[in-house]
């Protein structure tokens, strides 16, 4: 009598989305990974113009963005290329079923959108895709190491969070990461009109709002109301929001002078 070989469960538990996520971080051996701030606004003397947050802002790609972010925070020293199976990935962004053929899938759509940017270039290494950063500013350069006009982004974003079982990265949604990362970029007490997110970011004033307001509600930002010298107003005042990012990201500890001019 030939006895059936039963299928041993593997010992100990799989690795979820924090382990993952936790590994990603510790193994680039730094607190926060840095993001050039072109990557938010790119100017050319007095010209100003959006960097290419606003793509994924407008085709409302927060998978995308995040797994960018995971890759500036894996691949943190020369030659800037990271290698991990798609599942790896799936389950680092909490998708559903991460080793599932459809999990697998939106990682390498995410990739393919991120190439398509300009942010990264792919090739093969083995089995598995291979991923080189480029600049941050979407023009296909090199990517060489931020020596300034960089904004760090804490590994808080990925380790940290109000409850235990989520982590601000599983939290914030798109239009709350995006108004984070500008607002890292900016001093305490920043002043940011949001009719002006057009022409600042390329994002718009409701996303800039829907922000905010997030951000606010998650106790992660100190909104102010700020009033001023408005000579061609009827009240002869206008008024204006300021905004100071709180634990973990903030403060930073040096006030913004930068003030709304008079109108």
């Amino acid at each position: 009598m030939v006895e059936r070989m039963s299928r041993r469960e593997p010992e100990g538990n799989r690795a979820t989305p924090h382990d993952t996520v936790d590994a990603i971080a510790k193994s680039s051996r730094r607190k926060a990974f840095p993001l050039r701030r072109v990557f938010l606004q790119q100017k050319r003397g007095d010209e100003t113009r959006p960097g290419p947050l606003a793509r994924f802002v407008s085709a409302g790609d927060g998978t995308g963005l995040l797994l960018y972010f995971l890759a500036l925070t894996k691949a943190s020293q020369e030659p800037w290329d990271i290698s991990l199976h798609s599942a790896v990935w799936a389950r680092a962004l909490d998708l559903p079923l991460p080793d599932t053929a459809t999990a697998r899938g939106r990682v390498s759509k995410a990739w393919s959108r991120l190439a398509d940017r300009d942010l990264v270039v792919r090739a093969r290494q083995g089995r598995l895709a291979r991923f080189t950063l480029l600049r941050e500013d979407g023009s296909g350069s090199p990517y060489t190491r931020p020596e300034c006009a960089f904004v760090n982004v804490p590994h808080d974003l990925w380790t940290k969070g109000p409850v235990e079982s989520k982590r601000w990265y599983q939290l914030l949604t798109l239009p709350e990461l995006a108004f984070l990362i500008i607002a890292l970029s900016n001093l305490d007490d920043f002043s940011l009109p949001v009719e002006r997110g057009p022409d600042y970011y390329g994002v718009s004033a409701d996303t800039l709002l829907r922000g905010y307001t997030g951000l606010q509600n998650h106790d992660l930002l100190v909104v102010r109301s700020n009033a001023f010298t408005a000579p061609l107003s009827p009240t002869g005042l206008s008024y204006e929001n300021r905004y100071t990012l709180k634990p973990p990201f903030g403060p930073v500890g040096k006030v913004s002078r930068a003030r709304s001019r008079a109108r």
